[in-house]
C-alpha cells in the first residue's frame, strides 16, 4: 500500500482549496464518477443528481460561507464544476436517501456502509490516554482517493480556529475523522431511518463534521450536531483528551446519547439508544447487528490494558467475512456496489496523533500523522 497523501494547509480557505484541488485533481474526478455510478445503481441519473447538488450548493453558501469558499477553490483548481464539488460535499445526504429507497424496495443486492467505531476512556487504555477508533467501510472505488490534511490555523483560541489533523475524501472540505488542537476528536457512522429526507434541506453532514473540528470547547463541538434538525441520520462519536466521550445517534428530528460503560463505548450502523424512530440499516446490512457487539466483547476482555496490539486485533477481525469488522469486497457484486474497509482510523486525543491505514487493516499498516510534527511517534495506546 502507498503512503496516504498529506496536504499541509493554512488558515485561508481559498488557498486550502487551491492546494487540495490542484494536488488531488485526478482523485477528485474519480470520486465524482464513483458517486454518480453509485447513485445510478440506486436509480438516480446524472442530471437528477446534479440538479439536487445545485440546491445543496445554494444551501451551503447560505449556511457556511467559508465552507462554500473552499469548495469553489477546489472546483477551480481541479478543473471540475462547482456543482460536482457540491455533489461530493452533499454526497452523504444523497447517498443515505438512496439507502432509504433501497430499504423500502427491500433491495439486499447492494452492499452498504459497515463502519464499526469505538471510544476508550483513560481507565480502559494501557497508557491512560483517550482513544477513538473506527474502520471506515465504504465504496471500494474510493480507496486510493482519500487524503490526510494538516491544517494550521491557531494553537490557541486567541489565534483563530484550532489546528487539526484529519482524514477525508478527495473533493470534500474538512474531515469526518480527525483531532484538533484542543484535543477534540471525531469518528462517524452511517444510520438509516424512515424519517430520512422528511425534514427538507438541513446543514449537511460534512459541514457538521468540519464545524465539530472547528471547536475549541467540548460543548461547542456538540452544537453542530444537536442545534438543528438533520436531513439524514448519522452517528457521531466525539471525544476530548481530558477523558470525555459522547456518542450521538442523530436522526432527522431526534438525538439519543450513549456514554462509555467501564470506559468503553462502541457503535456500528443501527440505532442502539434511540427508540422514537425505527432503525433500518439492518434490513439491508444485517452485519451491523453483530459487528458492534463483537468489537465490544473483544475489547472488554482487555479493559484497563487496551493497547495498539489489542486494537489492531479487533479491527482486523474477519468473523463472517467479507461482511466483517474488517470488510472486504464481495466479488459477486458489480464494482460500483462493492464495499471495503477503505481506512482504519485511530485517534490519540492526548498526543493529538491520527493513525490511518490505506486499505483494510489486515493488509495495510497504520501510518502516523501527528498534528504537530515535533511530537514523537509513540504508540497510541
Amino acid at each position: 500500500m502507498a503512503d496516504l497523501p498529506l496536504l499541509e494547509l493554512g488558515p485561508d480557505p481559498r488557498e486550502r482549496g487551491r492546494i487540495h484541488g490542484s494536488t488531488l485533481a485526478d482523485a477528485i474526478r474519480d470520486n465524482i464518477e464513483t458517486y454518480l455510478a453509485r447513485f445510478e445503481a440506486a436509480g438516480a441519473d446524472r442530471p437528477t443528481i446534479l440538479k439536487q447538488s445545485e440546491g445543496w450548493l445554494d444551501f451551503i453558501r447560505n449556511d457556511n460561507g467559508e465552507y462554500a469558499e473552499e469548495m469553489a477553490a477546489i472546483a477551480e483548481a481541479s478543473g471540475v464544476s462547482l456543482t460536482e464539488i457540491a455533489m461530493l460535499n452533499a454526497r452523504y445526504e444523497i447517498t443515505y436517501l438512496a439507502f432509504g429507497a433501497e430499504v423500502r424496495a427491500a433491495d439486499t443486492r447492494l452492499e452498504q456502509e459497515g463502519c464499526t467505531s469505538f471510544g476508550l476512556l483513560p481507565e480502559a487504555t494501557a497508557n491512560g490516554h483517550t482513544i477513538l477508533c473506527q474502520n471506515w467501510d465504504w465504496l471500494a472505488n474510493v480507496q486510493g482517493r482519500t487524503f490526510i490534511q494538516r491544517v494550521r490555523r491557531g494553537a490557541s483560541p486567541e489565534e483563530g480556529k484550532p489546528d487539526f489533523i484529519g482524514f477525508s475524501e478527495a473533493g470534500i472540505v474538512g474531515s469526518k475523522m480527525g483531532v484538533n488542537a484542543a484535543g477534540i476528536g471525531l469518528c462517524v457512522n452511517g444510520l438509516v431511518t424512515p424519517r430520512d429526507g422528511t425534514t427538507g434541506m438541513r446543514k449537511p453532514f460534512h459541514v457538521r463534521c468540519k464545524e465539530i473540528l472547528d471547536a475549541w470547547r467540548f460543548d461547542q463541538a456538540l452544537l453542530p450536531v444537536v442545534q438543528t434538525d438533520r436531513t439524514a441520520s448519522s452517528n457521531y462519536l466525539i471525544g476530548h483528551r481530558d477523558g470525555e466521550i459522547l456518542d450521538i445517534e442523530a436522526t432527522p428530528e431526534h438525538c439519543a446519547y450513549l456514554t462509555p460503560t467501564d470506559g468503553l463505548v462502541v457503535h456500528a450502523n443501527h440505532l442502539v439508544k434511540e427508540t422514537r424512530v425505527t432503525s433500518q440499516m439492518e434490513r439491508i446490512a444485517p452485519n451491523t447487528l453483530y459487528r458492534g457487539p463483537r468489537a465490544e466483547r473483544l475489547l472488554r476482555r482487555h479493559l484497563g490494558s487496551v493497547d495498539r496490539a489489542v486494537i489492531e486485533e479487533v479491527i482486523r477481525d474477519h468473523f463472517s467475512a467479507p461482511a466483517a469488522i474488517c470488510r472486504h469486497p464481495d466479488p459477486a457484486l458489480p464494482s460500483a456496489k462493492r464495499v471495503v474497509t477503505v481506512a482504519a482510523i485511530l485517534l490519540d486525543l492526548d498526543e493529538r496523533i491520527l493513525y490511518a491505514t490505506d486499505g483494510p487493516p489486515c493488509e495495510a499498516p497504520f501510518q502516523a500523522f501527528p498534528l504537530y510534527t515535533e511530537q514523537t511517534r509513540s504508540d497510541a495506546a
